[in-house]
């Protein structure tokens, strides 16, 4: 019984998420997809692919001066890296070496100079049991917040994993990367 409650919770969570995917892609009028082979991958609400990679671009939904960013691929390295001390494994327990294509949501927030990330791993193919494991039940998700130039924090939403992003991060965020959420009754 309770692999099935998990199951629906996770599928609830993929809905969500999918829905959240194709709302980004109609309101900002193309769809998320990796750059040009350059190895460098836009975030999923980005519509500006492009501009520079560290180029601001403000979605048309961002409240509050929040700016839906463009990640670079230094930046997927530093999240990479803040994720792997939070684990505590290896670079090469991570699948391709950082997070899954066209997972990664990036902004910044001027009010506050914080930066804020969402990220998904997988496990690699090497990984032992016990790794991957530890990417279940939300363990795939990064949650990231850096305050101006500091360093990233990363914390990790839990199960299921929308009640964790929903307490994470600051709603004008979540609108300025179209997903918009509120806290589901079951994570109060």
């Amino acid at each position: 019984m309770r692999a099935i409650v998990k199951g629906r919770g996770i599928l609830v969570y993929l809905a969500v998420l999918a829905t959240a995917g194709l709302t980004a892609c109609s309101a900002n009028g193309t769809p998320a997809s990796a750059g040009g082979g350059n190895g460098q991958t836009t975030t999923p609400a980005s519509a500006v692919a492009s501009q520079s990679a560290a180029a601001p671009s403000a979605t048309p939904s961002a409240p509050a001066g929040v700016q839906n960013l463009v990640v670079s691929s230094a930046e997927k390295s530093n999240l990479t890296a803040a994720y792997v001390a939070l684990k505590g494994i290896s670079l090469s327990d991570i699948g391709g070496g950082g997070p899954m294509p066209g997972s990664v949501y990036y902004a910044y927030d001027p009010a506050t100079d914080t930066y804020w990330a969402l990220a998904d791993f997988a496990p690699s193919s090497t990984a032992s049991l016990n790794v991957q494991v530890g990417f279940q039940d939300g363990g795939s998700y990064g949650m990231y917040r850096k305050a101006g130039a500091g360093s990233w924090q990363v914390e990790q939403p839990g199960f299921p994993p929308i009640c964790g992003e929903a307490k994470f991060f600051p709603q004008a965020v979540l609108m300025a990367w179209s997903i918009s959420m509120s806290l589901p009754p079951a994570c109060q």
